[in-house]
């Protein structure tokens, strides 16, 4: 399958479309895919200029895998060959378990990104990257790309452009709400030599400091994602914070020093709205719970995935905040609690330690696994 490319310049968008995506991650594209199946005119604007380079969401939990076939994706996500990872691997204080779990599919996120927009587009979006979108307190949209702007007065406006999004910077009431006591989101893709412990595994090393979790792409780079304690960083530094993760969880094997990191700020967060006149916001962008591994990016695929009706109702004249907003909750809630408790317990190395020296006598089967993960939504 071919890589995405814009379908034109400002001057190809429709003068006011029945839906504007801001935001072409895997969130931004499904729905704009989801929109333009059912008929309506919808454009996809991205900041980036595409192909680009990510180093954050290298996992896919099986719920979102299932979300891209059912929004005829599917084919598009499994053009990259993801890896299936079929064990979640956790270590603390020296000890370790391999779990069973339901698939989850490790991944090169910038090329995920590339196919799943031109995904939208072969289901009729209109896609352009290198766009900055600037959403108007009318609800006006000023789309601004190589010294050329377009004021665009679309039906709905689909925020889809992640923690770092901008869009909404000028629009009163969608406020970030931040726990300043959240930790610190760092990435990167590394180099590193194959580990028995880690061919089909979800590693997460854990430490009263923080996690970080790893999976490995098809080409034998490792994702490397963690969440660390802000205080630990502003005392080591971070390879400081990372060694003592590392250090604290008994891995001893050095592979994390000395690399680049990327930062994504204070993970814990979310919006002081989701929705309001116009204005629909979803998935990293809308708000962020502290994850394990593949549940951020699979939330927000789900979420796209189940726009469309209320995206109708937008249309017709309603008011849809407090159903979207509900829906949001539901669909989080009993993840929210898996990921506290988990992300709770790798925080108590003792604890945890203890838990997994006496999962590596018996290891769980049945319910317990499947609770890890998220397979519908």
């Amino acid at each position: 399958m071919g890589a995405v490319m814009s379908t034109g310049t400002l001057n190809t968008i429709p003068d006011s479309p029945q839906a504007l995506v801001i935001g072409a991650g895997p969130t931004g594209s499904v729905a704009a895919t989801v929109l333009a199946r059912a008929g309506l005119s919808t454009v996809l604007v991205e900041r980036a200029n595409f192909p680009r380079r990510k180093v954050c969401g290298g996992c896919l939990a099986p719920a979102g895998i299932r979300a891209l076939e059912a929004c005829g994706l599917g084919e598009r996500l499994h053009s990259i060959d993801p890896i299936p990872m079929r064990h979640l691997r956790l270590q603390s204080g020296g000890a370790a378990s391999s779990l069973p779990i339901e698939p989850y599919y490790s991944l090169d996120r910038g090329r995920l990104d590339e196919v799943l927009a031109a995904g939208a587009v072969d289901h009729g979006a209109i896609f352009q990257d290198g766009v900055r979108a600037t959403i108007k307190h009318d609800d006006h949209v000023l789309l601004e790309q190589g010294g050329h702007s377009l004021d665009c007065p679309p039906g709905i406006v689909v925020v889809a452009d992640g923690l770092a999004g901008t869009s909404l910077r000028e629009r009163d009431g969608f406020d970030w709400v931040i726990n300043d006591q959240s930790p610190i989101g760092l990435g990167a893709v590394i180099e590193c030599p194959l580990d028995d412990d880690d061919d089909d595994s979800i590693v997460m090393r854990c430490s009263k400091t923080g996690y970080i979790g790893t999976s490995r792409l098809g080409d034998g780079r490792l994702v490397v994602a963690a969440a660390v304690s802000a205080e630990a960083i502003k005392r080591d530094g971070t390879q400081g914070a990372v060694a003592r993760i590392c250090r604290e969880a008994g891995d001893h094997s050095r592979r994390f020093e000395n690399i680049q990191w990327k930062g994504v700020g204070q993970l814990t967060r979310q919006r002081a709205r989701f929705a309001q006149g116009r204005i629909l916001v979803l998935g990293d962008a809308a708000r962020y719970v502290e994850p394990l591994t593949g549940e951020g990016m699979s939330w927000g695929i789900c979420r796209a995935a189940d726009i469309l009706p209320h995206a109708r109702r937008m249309l017709e004249g309603e008011d849809v905040c407090e159903g979207w907003t509900r829906e949001a909750n539901r669909m989080l809630r009993t993840r929210r609690l898996v990921c506290r408790t988990i992300c709770g317990l790798s925080r108590r190395p003792r604890t945890l330690s203890l838990i997994l020296n006496i999962l590596g006598e018996r290891p769980p089967i049945g319910w317990a696994t499947r609770r890890l993960c998220w397979s519908s939504s």
